[in-house]
């Protein structure tokens, strides 16, 4: 129902819990160093008067901006496909048609404008960019999974979590009201408490995870790659069985995690 409301909002503008995507943006996260070339995709919403922009495009620079910005949100929903999304919504970029294309970007390319290329290369693997300007209208970008990296390791495991939310952080409730500060210093001791074997896992997670509709003990069963937010994904699969992470950082706050399988 949600896919066919935005898909309604879109025609209207003109022609044309922690299992989600995660919002690159607005992660804080510490992160590896930024790589030097990555695959993406591309999707533009262009305007009225932009560079390049057909005739038949009569929508204005603020209609392209939401326009963008809800087909941003909509690359993020779970099994969400942005080929579809720029094969349905995109608009004809001027340089050469990429809809259905996967490119490259490199540091220091010219054929990026500097704005895409510093978002984009912050980017995990499935991560979208928020729209971003360009003389030719609104871009969104995805970066997308190299065939030549090899994943190693396990394809599934189990684990279980407990959140500790801030204020501003995805979901939060009005209820939280502590700083990210806070919540980083508070998610520590709560990770230091769940590698003592004195205390119950259960019970920490009853008392301090602010996760809306947690699971019991926020078992979150096994799941595969692809599934979770890649920082929480990442963690979870350099765990050993019964280890516990330090905090991890996703927009929806701080995570303490414990490999179960």
């Amino acid at each position: 129902m949600r896919w066919l409301l935005l898909a309604t909002l879109l025609i209207g503008c003109g022609p044309g819990p922690i299992r989600a995507p995660e919002d690159q943006r607005g992660a804080s996260a510490p992160r590896a160093e930024t790589p030097e070339r990555i695959r993406v995709r591309r999707l533009l919403v262009a305007y009225a008067g932009a560079e390049g922009a057909s005739s038949e495009i009569t929508r204005t620079r603020e209609e392209a901006r939401e326009r963008a910005e809800l087909l941003a949100g909509m690359a993020r929903e779970p099994n969400a496909s942005f080929v579809q999304l720029v094969s349905s919504y995109g608009d004809l970029p001027p340089d050469y048609d990429d809809r259905n294309t996967v490119r490259i970007l490199a540091r220091g390319s010219d054929s990026w404008p500097d704005a895409i290329e510093e978002e984009a290369l912050r980017l995990d693997v499935g991560g979208v960019t928020q729209p971003i300007e360009t003389p030719a209208g609104f871009v969104v970008v995805r970066r997308e999974q190299d065939p030549t990296e090899q994943t190693t390791g396990p394809t599934q495991v189990g684990a279980r979590h407990i959140l500790i939310a801030f204020r501003g952080a995805r979901q939060a409730s009005p209820e939280v009201t502590r700083s990210r500060e806070e919540a980083l210093s508070l998610a520590r001791q709560i990770a230091s408490s769940a590698r003592d074997e004195a205390n119950d896992w259960t019970e920490l997670h009853a008392e301090y995870s602010d996760e809306p509709n947690s699971p019991p003990g926020g078992d979150l069963g096994l799941f595969g790659r692809g599934q979770m937010v890649p920082s929480f994904e990442r963690a979870a699969f350099a765990l050993e069985v019964g280890q516990v992470s330090d905090p991890v950082e996703s927009p929806f706050g701080f995570h303490i995690i414990q490999r179960t399988q």
